[in-house]
């Protein structure tokens, strides 16, 4: 749980929009963090749904032909501007 005002940062996999199914249930890939990922998409909405904002999502390498290695920020609203 964060603080008005906390600041959230993680570094993860994020999944191509266009992954397919087959990449999301292979169980290698899964073990590998790649069909577990998120999508950019799935990932703004976790973070929004949450009550965070300034929602930053920074690809760093592909680690997969369908997902990449990204940093995630975000922060959650001070009680003054709310």
């Amino acid at each position: 749980m964060l603080r008005p005002g906390g600041r959230f940062a993680i570094s993860d996999v994020i999944a191509d929009e266009d992954m397919d199914e087959a990449t999301r249930a292979d169980m290698q890939a899964f073990t590998g963090c790649i069909a577990g990922a998120l999508t950019h998409r799935e990932f703004t909405g976790a973070l929004s749904g949450a009550g965070l904002t300034d929602i930053e999502i920074r690809e760093t390498h592909r680690v997969h032909e369908q997902a990449a290695s990204a940093i995630v920020r975000a922060r959650k609203p001070s009680a003054r501007s709310v």
